[in-house]
């Protein structure tokens, strides 16, 4: 008969619980990030919160521009990325409510945090016909709290924030726009 030294089985049985316990987080952890309860932060600005001011350059050129919400003219501002698939599902449907006229009173542009040369991996967003830029300070996108993308903020024509979340699909993207033109 074998004979274990106590040590051994002591140290093999710590061991066994150590990654019974480990199991458990890790599976608590994946719990949480199928319910969507792993963002605590808030995704974009405060609804009726004046929107920050942000300068970005557009994708090929290094001049940088200056966005100041409240010219006047609604404003939907999309945070996307080229490497999200939802990303470019609502880089799509921005572009074909832009082509059929649905958003003409609508200042629109879709901004990127990845650099300009991740466009060339989604067709999508070079066929979309949007303005794409690129914050030039990552302090734009904290100012606009964008901790997921997809992220659309809708602006009303003073500055104000008027809704700003989640969104993909061509209902979605009218609901907010129907929300920055409502009267202040």
């Amino acid at each position: 008969m074998i004979r274990i030294p106590v040590y051994l089985a002591i140290g093999q049985w710590a061991l066994l619980g150590a990654l019974g316990v480990l199991v458990l987080v890790m599976f608590r952890q994946l719990g949480r990030l199928v319910t969507g309860k792993a963002h605590a932060a808030p995704l974009g600005p405060a609804t009726g919160s004046l929107a920050p001011a942000l300068t970005y350059a557009r994708a090929g050129e290094r001049e940088p521009r200056r966005l100041t919400p409240g010219d006047g003219r609604p404003l939907l501002l999309a945070f996307v990325d080229p490497t999200c698939p939802s990303c470019e599902d609502l880089v799509a449907v921005l572009g074909q409510l832009q082509d059929g006229g649905e958003l003409d009173d609508f200042a629109v542009l879709a901004l990127i945090s990845d650099p300009p040369s991740y466009l060339q991996i989604s067709e999508v967003f070079g066929a979309s016909g949007l303005e794409i830029g690129r914050p030039v300070r990552r302090a734009g996108l904290d100012a606009y709290q964008v901790s997921a993308t997809p992220l659309l903020v809708a602006i009303d024509a003073a500055g104000v924030v008027r809704a700003a979340g989640p969104a993909v699909r061509a209902d979605d993207v009218r609901g907010f726009a129907r929300s920055a033109r409502l009267p202040a």
